[in-house]
């Protein structure tokens, strides 16, 4: 049977989420949860352009720690992207936070994750997320694109 993922909407306003890797994929992460979440810690020996403006738009959101990945920097993390590209080091904090029973998404093996990043349409109070279980972004982004004009 095929593992299907439950849709839930959480508080993530005061939870303490942690990214490691500050590439691409961390920067489309942070765009999206800076909606939600008032603390970002971001774990990169370097970011990009693109998250060092958000970093200075958003004071005190999203706090970067220039350096690479130690298992103690997961201490007190609620939620955790592993977004650097290295498969091994990805593999290794998926690991590290299974055995803290920490929530972990990683960037590059769908079959890891605890949760997906689904695609999402926000309305002031409405928030309506997409999903098809890491199986096609293609599908999820062309329902977002079509919900996106009805509403």
């Amino acid at each position: 049977m095929k593992k299907l993922y439950f849709p839930l909407f959480i508080d993530i306003s005061e939870k303490k989420i942690l990214i490691i890797g500050g590439g691409k994929i961390a920067t489309r992460r942070i765009e999206t949860l800076l909606e939600f979440a008032d603390d970002i810690t971001v774990i990169s020996p370097k970011i990009t352009d693109r998250l060092m403006e958000l970093r200075q738009k958003e004071k005190g959101h999203i706090h970067w720690i220039a350096d690479v990945y130690r298992e103690e920097m997961l201490e007190g993390a609620d939620l955790v992207l592993a977004a650097t590209d290295d498969t091994v080091c990805n593999e290794r904090i998926v690991d590290d936070c299974k055995k803290r029973s920490i929530l972990v998404n990683t960037s590059h093996k769908k079959e890891l994750c605890d949760f997906y990043f689904p695609g999402i349409i926000r309305r002031e109070n409405l928030v309506v997320g997409f999903n098809s279980g890491g199986l096609s972004h293609h599908e999820v982004k062309e329902a977002r694109e079509k919900m996106e004009q009805v509403l």
